[in-house]
């Protein structure tokens, strides 16, 4: 029986859980052959970064020295740890007995970790009992296996057992009790591993324990992990076309708290120092390549500490270099030699994204500036462009990059390097510059011949078969639309009209056919919601949303365009309202059984517009003359914010208003605040825009619960109870005149004087509530 259950669980392991992608399925549009090389040094300044991959010799890089041989468990330790794993998978063990079992399990395995922890079997007992164990059981652990640690995380079963106790960890550092204690087990784990860090970084396995540990010791929470290892390139592109803030802390952010900051900086120390004669070769390893990622995103914020990191990675042991001139010419072929190779170009990638400004100057002037055409086209150097434009810190090196791409848009489009473009868009409106220029390279790349379709719109939706036809191109039937193209669509729809007013006329003069068709289209779709949020004119808006009517059922009935629905209905007026929910009144039924219709009926008021259709049109009625109130108090800006609160606050069983935190639990509208100031801001482009100060949530950290499922144990946790709070009292309507000039209005008096303005014909107010809202996944 015993051997049976054995042969089982051999079965269910699951080996390389957290594995690293193999070479040979690299990121898409990267190195598809997977090999890693680097061109011969006497050809580095002749190296063309084509449309082809530029032929390669093959670098000899030594692998990491194999493990040792396992020990075999004796077999009375094997018997043993059978009846714990039968007595665990029983489920009959009290609660209360799990520590004390764990405890006499792990005593039984002291002087025996390597064993029993590079073993197939047992290791997943071991992995079981470490995350139920005690904190003191955990540590002895720990303690007891410090000095084969290395061979343990390269080993490819043994691995699990590091990342679970390292994780198991993790859990207790937020106990102040216990801070000392870790931080000794902690520093006795990396002083073992300092001095074989070379090897462990270079393995598969032992890359990944590496990376927890760093995490681990600059006191990265278990749900933030998975950003330290592998992380999707899509997710990464996302990051890159948003328009967030302007210093590489908004795109990697790094605001752990340093538990155990003198381990972390020794460990980082130890680890560079120790690599720096063997850089050239880790930089072009693909699982070294992850650790040194990791070592730069988690030291963002100490500036100086970076400047050292970066120094010893594209230097190596080279320390000549001055603080003033922190690149020299004579590392522009080194630095162009990495953009060769798929792991030493992601490496660049992230150098760029944390680079200091000095240092990030550098790189863009006196690297990569009168070479981005080329390294654009690259298939790898195009992600390093990606990653160097959207890290741009001001609006003079925005125009460097644009003064030399601006005329090879329709190239890069050509050649698959739209992220590219995608990037460049972003970076002039997340900067506020340069946008009038960049809308009409885009407009300029994607026009057709004067005999076929020169619909702008039409072809950035279409972004890929367009490039691929050109004249020949039609409006295709079926098919998914171009997410870069939609990603640009919903960038450029964030610029000032008056850049986009071209834009604007042909996505408004599309067929009524195409126009469902994208906004069924879940990337269509949220181009479409981009235009309705944009400052466009009320007129306009009103005439793409009435080219939907008579569709608005079908969109409604998809998860991703009912979105566009709801939008539809906010930025509608009264007739056009009437329309979509008549639509969706035919298909009540059907609708409330989906998932998302529930909300989309709760929020257009389809029953209360079925049950009293007057009372319906008076509420929307109000809540048009309270936007159009404030729109005339507060301008355009104000009366946008004030008509989305209204939109999402609206109830219409005339119900108290009340909002929840992040914790499920009631509190008052009036809490909440409101942007105090709004600067307007002219750059020399003479774009304007509002800066609005941002409200800081503080990180709450949960407590970890106790598993138990098979061979883990759960305990569950209760939910907080929702309790309503009342509202303040009413406010007249008459005060907009007094309050209008004042420069600041707190939260309280804006809320206060939108319920003055609902007030109906009897002069009672209209209470409002905030519903459920539901997120979008991206």
């Amino acid at each position: 029986m015993v051997q049976e259950k054995e042969k089982k669980k051999k079965g269910k392991r699951q080996f390389g859980k957290h594995k690293e992608k193999s070479p040979s399925h690299k990121d898409k549009g990267r190195n598809k052959d997977g090999n890693k090389g680097k061109l011969p040094q006497n050809s580095v300044k002749e190296a063309k970064f084509g449309h082809s991959k530029p032929t390669l010799t093959y670098a000899d890089s030594s692998k990491p020295p194999p493990s040792a041989p396992r020990k075999r468990v004796d077999p009375e330790t094997a018997k043993y740890f059978s009846e714990i794993t039968n007595l665990l998978e029983s489920n009959t063990v009290e609660l209360d007995d799990i520590s004390a079992i764990c405890g006499n399990a792990l005593e039984e395995a002291r002087g025996k970790e390597l064993e029993l922890a590079t073993d197939p079997i047992i290791s997943c007992t071991i992995q079981n009992l470490l995350e139920s164990c005690d904190l003191d059981q955990l540590c002895g652990f720990l303690r007891g296996c410090a000095e084969s640690f290395p061979i343990i995380a390269t080993d490819g079963v043994g691995s699990h057992v590091a990342e679970t106790a390292i994780k198991a960890l993790a859990k207790h550092m937020y106990d102040e009790s216990s801070i000392s204690y870790i931080e000794d087990t902690l520093s006795l784990i990396c002083k073992i591993v300092a001095k074989d860090s070379v090897s462990v970084m270079q393995s598969r396995y032992g890359s990944h324990v590496l990376r927890s540990l760093l995490c681990l010791c600059k006191g990265v929470p278990l749900d933030r992990l998975d950003e330290f290892h592998v992380t999707k390139r899509s997710d990464i592109l996302a990051t890159r076309v948003s328009a967030g803030p302007n210093k590489p802390e908004g795109k990697i952010r790094n605001e752990f708290e340093n538990r155990f900051e003198s381990v972390f900086k020794f460990l980082v120390r130890e680890l560079v120092d120790r690599a720096k004669y063997d850089m050239a070769k880790l930089r072009v390893d693909q699982f070294s390549s992850f650790v040194l990622q990791t070592v730069l995103r988690l030291s963002v914020g100490n500036n100086e500490e970076l400047l050292y990191l970066i120094k010893i990675v594209l230097c190596g042991p080279d320390q000549t270099l001055g603080e003033e001139n922190i690149i020299g010419s004579e590392q522009k072929d080194d630095i162009m030699a990495l953009l060769e190779d798929t792991a030493s170009s992601h490496l660049l990638e992230v150098i760029i994204e944390v680079a200091p400004e000095n240092l990030y100057h550098e790189l863009l002037t006196e690297i990569f500036i009168g070479s981005l055409f080329d390294i654009s086209s690259h298939y790898c150097g195009n992600y390093v462009a990606q990653a160097l434009i959207s890290s741009a810190r001001n609006s003079d090196q925005v125009t460097q990059i644009l003064d030399e791409l601006g005329q090879k848009v329709k190239e890069l489009i050509k050649f698959g390097k739209s992220g590219v473009v995608a990037s460049l868009l972003a970076a002039c409106q997340r900067l506020e510059t340069n946008r009038r220029e960049c809308c009409q390279a885009l407009a300029e790349a994607v026009t057709g011949d004067a005999e076929s379709n020169n619909n702008i719109i039409e072809h950035i939706l279409y972004l890929d078969s367009f490039m691929l036809e050109l004249s020949r191109w039609k409006w295709p039937s079926g098919g998914k639309m171009s997410v870069l193209g939609c990603l640009m669509l919903q960038t450029i729809f964030k610029f000032p009209k008056q850049y986009i007013r071209l834009f604007i006329e042909h996505l408004v003069s599309m067929e009524d056919e195409h126009v469902f068709h994208t906004a069924k289209d879940s990337g269509g779709a949220r181009a479409i919601e981009a235009f309705l949020s944009s400052d466009i004119g009320a007129k306009i808006k009103l005439k793409l949303i009435a080219k939907l009517k008579g569709h608005f059922g079908d969109l409604a009935m998809n998860a991703s365009s009912s979105f566009t629905v709801e939008k539809c209905f906010t930025e509608s007026n009264i007739s056009l309202k009437e329309a979509i929910c008549g639509e969706l009144l035919d298909i009540r039924s059907d609708l409330s059984k989906a998932r998302h219709g529930f909300h989309l009926l709760r929020k257009l008021d389809i029953d209360g517009y079925a049950r009293q259709p007057e009372q319906w049109r008076m509420r929307q009625k109000s809540k048009e003359t309270a936007y159009r109130e404030f729109h005339a108090v507060f301008g355009e800006s104000r009366g946008e914010e004030i008509k989305t609160n209204a939109s999402y606050n609206e109830n219409h069983n005339g119900k108290e208003k009340h909002d929840y935190n992040a914790d499920g639990e009631s509190k008052k509208l009036n809490h909440v605040e409101m942007p105090s100031e709004q600067k307007q801001k002219i750059n020399k482009d003479g774009d304007r825009s509002y800066d609005s100060s941002k409200m800081s949530k503080k990180q709450k950290v949960g407590k970890p619960l106790l598993q138990k499922s098979a061979n883990k144990f759960i305990s569950n946790s209760s939910n907080t109870p929702f309790v309503r709070q009342s509202g303040k009292k009413d406010s007249a309507v008459g005060e907009l005149a007094q309050l209008a000039s004042k420069s600041d209005l707190t939260a309280g008096e804006v809320r206060s004087l939108f319920n003055a303005s609902l007030k109906n014909e009897k002069g009672q107010s209209k209470n409002l509530k905030v519903p459920f809202v539901r997120k979008r996944k991206r």
